[in-house]
């Protein structure tokens, strides 16, 4: 007599002695996010100009920067119980290291009731190892939170039938994606509320209330902000659209040429040609959707990786036709949703035959290594530009310049917040008259000081004194 032991499945699909629980599987993920992230980006990078505007809101060493009409209250928030206590970036890092990684694996945890196996392990994978993800993780950015809230809430809406708490779950990670973005959880509500109205059976009342609960929470604090702040809801949208110049606009090759960097493509940046790599790696993602969706129908569970890809393509619309210019973290939250329908193409692929299967484990491989590679990058080049900001910060504070005092210039903010100081940033030019900030604060004879490195000076300010900063910055001083 022959006894044969049972051979259990691992996630790809090849019989293995041990499979661990895909739920292990995904903590695992997370632990290697976190620490990907302190190994290729660094947990001692400096601040950039939109982290010191959301970390001085809540600081407890420097005021407020101005916060412009677009702006939301969920990232200052979510670092306030850091800034308030100190103004360490490595204390800040690695606070927002752990956060990030608690984050990917909580989103993700919630499709493992939905898509139980391996599928979800390697959707946070193909997700966590993107250099956009890789890059702005410990970074106090909204996009990556947008896109792991997007995550969970579609995750919950599938749930609504099946649990009681799914609906709290929904209006949880609505609230956070609206106190991050609210225009993103605008619409990313949209298909939710549709798969609401047609394809519950039950509960569809609880749940559409759970979803204008979480759009409440972002949206109305933003409109009480806007009345209190910006002179009206109405007046703050319009200024909001001017801000990011939003209209039917086409940006789809501006993205394309920024697919491997730099994380701007406006006020006169250079963005580059478009690298016949990154492109290719980016119009692998509609085929990988498409043959994943072919995958999950053919298996009968093609509603929820379907939901998944229309909720990530309609969030993806906006910044590709709406706004007109291209940051590639706007699309970290179709990037996150649309791991899920690419994941069921890796797994369906790997199950195939060897030579398939072959092919799908060296463009997984390939992915993780490019991503790595790109998030690399953007760290040392950041890292470069950030010293020497953090230099002329430290020459500064040795000349003296100490509260109450006003910074001016290029990268005013950052340079403002590391002395405390009032700040008034510029990107692409001085202006031509002193503007209002900067008359108040020569009346209250705070210390101004004009802060640049290749910019040219207003006239107002050629008869101040000059000093040189290390590197390439340069102060004046008035006389």
């Amino acid at each position: 007599m022959t006894v044969t032991r049972p051979r259990i499945l691992s996630g790809l699909g090849r019989p293995q002695r041990f499979a661990p629980r895909p739920i292990v599987l995904l903590a695992l993920v997370s632990c290697l996010y976190g620490l990907a992230q302190l190994l290729l980006v660094s947990p001692r990078l400096g601040l950039g100009w939109d982290e010191a505007v959301y970390a001085s809101q809540f600081s407890s060493h420097a005021p407020p920067a101005v916060f412009s009409a677009p702006r939301a209250q969920g990232v200052p928030l979510l670092v306030a119980p850091v800034v308030a206590l100190t103004d360490s970036v490595l204390v800040l890092r690695l606070y927002l290291t752990v956060v990030s990684s608690l984050a990917l694996f909580g989103a993700f945890s919630v499709w493992l009731r939905i898509r139980p196996g391996r599928l979800v392990p390697v959707a946070a994978l193909l997700y966590g190892s993107s250099w956009l993800s890789l890059f702005y993780g410990n970074q106090a950015m909204p996009n990556g939170y947008t896109a792991l809230a997007a995550v969970a809430a579609v995750g919950f809406l599938l749930l609504g039938e099946r649990s009681r708490l799914a609906p709290v779950g929904l209006a949880g990670s609505l609230a956070v994606m609206s106190l991050m973005r609210p225009s993103d959880a605008l619409v990313a509500a949209v298909p939710l509320v549709v798969t609401a109205l047609v394809g519950l059976r039950g509960r569809r009342i609880v749940t559409l209330s759970a979803i204008a609960v979480g759009l409440a929470v972002g949206w109305g604090q933003w409109a009480i902000e806007a009345q209190l702040r910006f002179g009206g809801f109405v007046t703050r949208l319009k200024d909001a659209g001017e801000h990011n110049s939003t209209g039917w606009n086409v940006s789809i090759v501006e993205h394309a040429r920024a697919l491997d960097g730099p994380t701007l493509c406006r006020f006169g940046a250079e963005c580059g040609a478009v690298s016949p790599v990154a492109l290719t790696w980016w119009l692998a993602i509609p085929v990988m959707t498409a043959l994943g969706l072919w995958s999950a129908g053919r298996r009968r569970h093609l509603f929820p990786i379907a939901l998944a890809a229309v909720t990530g393509l309609a969030m993806a619309l906006p910044y590709l036709f709406y706004v007109d210019y291209a940051a590639p973290r706007f699309l970290m939250p179709a990037y996150a949703l649309l791991s899920l329908p690419i994941a069921e193409a890796v797994v369906t692929g790997v199950r195939l035959r060897r030579p398939v299967a072959a092919v799908v484990i060296v463009g997984l491989v390939a992915h993780v290594a490019l991503q790595g590679a790109y998030a690399f990058r953007m760290a040392v080049v950041s890292h470069r530009d950030r010293e020497a900001i953090d230099a002329a910060v430290q020459e500064l504070r040795r000349m003296g310049v100490r509260p109450p005092c006003m910074i001016y210039g290029q990268s005013g903010v950052q340079i403002g917040y590391h002395l405390r100081c009032h700040s008034h940033g510029i990107i692409q030019r001085f202006a031509s008259r002193p503007p209002l900030r900067i008359q108040q604060a020569l009346e209250r004879k705070e210390q101004v000081v004009i802060v640049y490195k290749n910019r040219r000076l207003p006239s107002y300010v050629m008869t101040w004194r000059e000093a040189d900063l290390p590197g390439p910055w340069k102060a004046r001083f008035p006389g």
